[in-house]
């Protein structure tokens, strides 16, 4: 890993949860209380082979395995109020990404959100946030076909930002992903992107593995900076 940039970047793609917000605690125990509502006990380490499922995907399957809620489809709606009310109203920032996100606007650099989250999810977050007017595109690991131990989402999210802004698709490594997902900064940086590593202790990766998996890494958003280019870089000297 190193912080030498290679020129000016042409678009920032960023995860949301456990990146931009601070809600992977609330994930893992959401899913636990989820099903003891139907007597059922689990720990949040049950859910880990799941984690890189979107949210339908991921409940329908515990809808099976479970055989908790009506249907699937119902346990899903069920599963989605209750998250609804945590997005518009409890899910917050990391600190510093509100600085860093005006900081890379003044540059002009286009950002995107590529999530495994719900679309709809994501927005009241980032509404609830006062953030959601820094981003020209949202795309969701379901609109993608591909979860995010694939790159399709970050491929479709730099397609949407750029027909948004009226640009021509840049080459991957001129493009930087913002992650805190071990899978998904594998996934992007197999397809040749740039990738800043974020730390989330809520989280299930190792501290050690996020950071030799990316180009850039931080505990948080504070520790982040542009050079002259507009790149990302950390300020923090880790020897």
């Amino acid at each position: 890993m190193n912080d030498v940039s290679r020129g000016r970047p042409q678009a920032f793609i960023f995860d949301c949860d456990g990146t931009l917000v601070r809600s992977m605690g609330m994930w893992l125990s959401f899913y636990p209380e989820l099903v003891a509502r139907y007597g059922i006990s689990m720990t949040p380490e049950d859910f880990a082979a799941t984690e890189s499922l979107a949210m339908p995907e991921e409940i329908a399957y515990y809808h099976r395995m479970l055989g908790i809620g009506e249907s699937a489809d119902a346990l899903i709606d069920e599963a989605r109020e209750m998250l609804r009310e945590k997005y518009a109203h409890d899910v917050l920032l990391r600190p510093g990404v509100r600085a860093f996100l005006e900081a890379a606007h003044a540059a002009g650099i286009p950002m995107a959100i590529a999530t495994s989250t719900d679309e709809d999810l994501v927005r009241l977050a980032l509404a609830h946030n006062g953030i959601d007017g820094f981003f020209s595109a949202l795309v969701t690991t379901e609109q993608a076909g591909a979860s995010k131990e694939h790159p399709d989402v970050y491929d479709l999210a730099l397609e949407r930002l750029c027909e948004a802004r009226g640009i021509a698709v840049p080459d991957h490594a001129d493009v930087w992903v913002f992650e805190d997902a071990l899978f998904g900064l594998m996934s992007s940086g197999s397809a040749g992107y740039r990738r800043v590593g974020v730390y989330d202790y809520e989280g299930r990766a190792a501290r050690d593995d996020v950071q030799r998996t990316c180009e850039v890494f931080v505990d948080e958003f504070t520790e982040l900076a542009l050079d002259a280019d507009g790149a990302p870089t950390c300020e923090v000297d880790r020897g």
